[in-house]
């Protein structure tokens, strides 16, 4: 199959989407499929160009079947919401030009989260006649009812609306949890959604074992977005809480916390913990394997019980007991394969509390741990490829 993919985010860029699409897309070049991929110039998480980029409108790449077409995007450090709506907007324009002058394709692979450059693709491929397969990593509009912000209520409005069209102009559509599977075949009235989950990145699931020393202070790890959703003001407040106990906290990422929770790091001044930025994916394994136990929280609004963070599966590959503060299809992955321990959303105590159990027991952290590991293989990103080909083919009916 000749397949084209549309993704605003795309490797070298860190983060669960360009993990994800970066593995769908050497999967399929593995299964001898022609691929060529749209995406922004790299700048994600600090909205700076990396070296190479943001000068010319397009940078093309070739390599074999695969050719990449970065577009120019107006990246910006400042994340105002004027700033954020020309970040994604310029995307958005450039992928409804860039799709029809990629040429001849049998499939249109969309991924989203962003919403508007895939209603932009799509649209694109509406004009083209092109099968639309759309793989929804997020929803929108539930993460809008996770969080406060001004003029909720009619951004939820929008995103219901976009996605009610996005989703009904879809030959076929993926999903990361069964709860979105749910919520898309809802929203277009007939059974459209495929179960596709994060998975374990393969990568990560190759890497030796290397057992943490029983020794030494026990390092909390926290490797993601710093974003509202995801709570690491509680995780400061637990932090507060073992300030006199052997317990170091590694929290590294970016996003639109990352200023507020360094201010609040210094006014507690919590000196066991440590915020970094973003790691290359090339070293996502050395730091996750370089602490003892990882987080993966979330917050308490009912929508989120239907998310599944990826770095769960990234504690699991890795071999390291994971601690999670949520509830619904993320807290049943943790108990179901025993590679952790579940607390409730944002309960500093409570998160204190399983740090502190797990400092004290390094065994029962090793245990978790191994039955993470043992579990991920069936999680396993690899594993996905042949589902997603067999979605895209039926797409394209070939």
């Amino acid at each position: 199959m000749r397949i084209l993919v549309v993704s605003q985010f795309f490797p070298p860029e860190p983060g669960a989407a360009q993990n994800r699409l970066g593995a769908f897309v050497s999967g399929l070049l593995d299964r001898g499929h022609t691929v060529t991929v749209i995406c922004e110039q790299p700048n994600h998480p600090a909205g700076v160009f990396q070296p190479g980029f943001g000068r010319r409108p397009i940078v093309v790449e070739r390599s074999g079947a695969l050719t990449i077409r970065r577009l120019w995007v107006a990246a910006s450090p400042r994340r105002t919401l004027v700033r954020r709506a020309a970040f994604y907007g310029s995307f958005a324009v450039g992928a409804l030009a860039a799709v029809p002058a990629a040429g001849r394709h049998d499939v249109l692979l969309v991924s989203s989260p962003p919403l508007p450059p895939a209603v932009a693709a799509a649209t694109a491929a509406w004009l083209r006649r092109l099968p639309l397969v759309l793989d929804v990593r997020d929803i929108w509009s539930i993460a809008i009812q996770a969080v406060d912000v001004h003029g909720r209520g009619r951004l939820l409005a929008a995103a219901e609306r976009y996605e009610r069209i996005l989703f009904g102009s879809a030959a076929r559509i993926t999903a990361t949890t069964r709860a979105f599977c749910e919520h898309i075949d809802r929203v277009v009235g007939r059974p459209i959604a495929e179960y596709l989950p994060n998975g374990a990145s393969d990568a990560l699931l190759a890497l030796p074992d290397q057992p943490r020393p029983d020794g030494g202070p026990l390092v909390v790890g926290y490797a993601g977005n710093f974003g509202l959703l995801h709570r690491l003001d509680v995780v400061l407040e637990a932090a507060d809480l073992l300030r006199s106990e052997d317990v170091r906290f590694l929290l590294v990422g970016d996003g639109p916390r990352g200023d507020d929770l360094r201010r609040e790091r210094e006014r507690r001044g919590l000196d066991a913990v440590e915020l970094r930025p973003s790691v290359p994916a090339d070293r996502l394994g050395a730091l996750l394997m370089g602490c003892d136990v990882l987080l993966s929280p979330l917050g308490p609004a009912p929508a989120l019980e239907a998310v599944i963070p990826s770095k769960t599966y990234d504690a699991m590959a890795v071999g390291r007991p994971v601690i999670t503060s949520a509830r619904g299809e993320a807290a049943a992955l943790v108990t179901q394969n025993g590679c952790g321990l579940v607390v409730e959303p944002d309960d500093p105590a409570a998160l204190a509390a399983a740090i502190r159990r797990l400092a004290a027991d390094r065994s029962l952290a090793r245990r978790l741990g191994a039955a993470g590991r043992a579990a991920a293989a069936a999680h396993a990103r690899s594993r996905q490829i042949e589902r997603l080909e067999a979605v895209l083919r039926a797409a394209a009916r070939i």
